[in-house]
């Protein structure tokens, strides 16, 4: 039998634990991968006093071997017998690699337990037929939702031809972001700021509109001590191309690798101007009430390779993003700090409370004195 097979309780709790490690090991190349999925596996051999784990992997990024491959290498001839836990379907087509399906038939592993199916049509149940074609046991949807998560920017790119958008925010107790008239105002604590450079080492791309470049002057890097090569690729929406030449970002584009979307109209001798300071334009031929047409930037990143994008700021930004419906979670740091009046709403004219007939939110953690509140959309994840 293969597929989504009756297994006993002892059996699912033994896959179960073993997945529970391919995703741990998987979370390694998480913002590093794009456009591949970041894939984590692991291969197990009893020996004869139960599984123990003799290879792991985590899929390289672009040009590397994927999670399977490296789990092979590591284990070498203990790959034959082995079960393999891979968190998506192993992949079916060439690439710039070859079929992670038929390397683990090569490889003479036994048995393949993967967390979720892969929606790509190059790969969506190829996958496993190579390896059931090769003799392998197949057994599917384990841990399958924790799978879906681990992947989930990945579906996005499959099927929605954009990347899993991430808003993130930090509101004050009473629901404010900011004080007008008062510059940037400390809402989060410094542990929750610490929290949001680790996010930020997970994510393909950080995303932030022009307004939050022109008041704020941010890096959008990852300044952890020794994760500064983990930083997202950094991009900001401005249709009219008026990001000033000497922010932070455009002034450390050749190493930060700077994208800026623009509008059609914007422009050439600032466009221009950009291009020399080594920032990669993206021209977008949609504008809607003369900004650039979220939809259809998305769509360009898309096709730029990324697979999911955290948007750091600011209101008016978050407040389009969410009125198009383009907003796949948000994870909103409430902090201890009372603005009280003047305060600037996190979405533009709307308040949290926007957001509880298309949001479903859950308390995810304490962050020292704040909260981590994560919403999704109730039809979606």
């Amino acid at each position: 039998m293969s597929g989504r097979k009756a297994i006993n309780a002892k059996e699912r709790l033994e896959h179960e634990r073993f997945m529970a490690a391919a995703l741990s090991y998987g979370l390694r190349a998480k913002g590093r991968t794009w456009p591949n999925p970041p894939v984590g596996a692991i291969l197990t051999r009893d020996f004869g006093d139960g599984p123990v784990i003799v290879g792991q992997g985590a899929t390289l990024p672009p040009g590397g071997s994927h999670a399977e491959v490296l789990a092979i290498n590591e284990a070498g001839t203990h790959a034959k017998g082995a079960t393999a836990y891979v968190t998506l379907e192993p992949c079916a087509h060439y690439g710039r690699t070859g079929p992670c399906a038929r390397a683990l038939v090569a490889a003479g592993v036994s048995r393949v337990v993967y967390g979720t199916a892969d929606p790509n049509p190059s790969v969506a149940g190829r996958g496993k037929k190579i390896l059931e074609e090769g003799g392998v046991e197949v057994i599917i949807g384990v841990l399958e939702k924790e799978c879906r998560q681990a992947v989930r920017g990945h579906i996005s790119r499959i099927l929605n031809e954009r990347p899993f958008v991430q808003l993130k925010m930090a509101v004050s107790n009473d629901g404010y972001i900011g004080k007008r008239g008062a510059g940037q105002v400390a809402i989060s604590s410094p542990l929750s700021r610490k929290l949001v450079h680790a996010m930020r080492a997970q994510v393909d791309a950080i995303a932030v509109g022009i307004g939050t470049v022109i008041a704020d002057d941010p890096e959008l890097s990852c300044r952890l001590p020794g994760m500064t090569d983990y930083s997202p690729q950094p991009v900001v929406f401005d249709s009219k191309a008026r990001i000033p030449l000497t922010s932070k970002l455009v002034k450390n584009a050749e190493s930060n690798s700077l994208w800026v979307v623009i509008g059609e109209r914007a422009p050439d001798g600032r466009v221009s101007a950009l291009e020399r300071e080594g920032v990669t334009v993206i021209v977008t031929d949609c504008l809607r009430n003369g900004k650039v047409c979220l939809d259809k930037a998305l769509d360009a990143l898309y096709m730029h390779g990324l697979s999911q994008i955290m948007v750091e700021g600011g209101a008016e930004f978050a407040h389009a993003l969410l009125e198009q419906r383009l907003v796949d979670e948000l994870m909103i740091f409430q902090g201890v700090t009372t603005v009280g009046s003047d305060g600037i709403l996190p979405f533009g004219p709307d308040g949290l409370e926007s957001l509880q007939d298309g949001y479903n939110r859950q308390m995810l953690r304490h962050v020292g004195e704040d909260l981590l509140w994560r919403y999704t959309p109730k039809e979606r994840f």
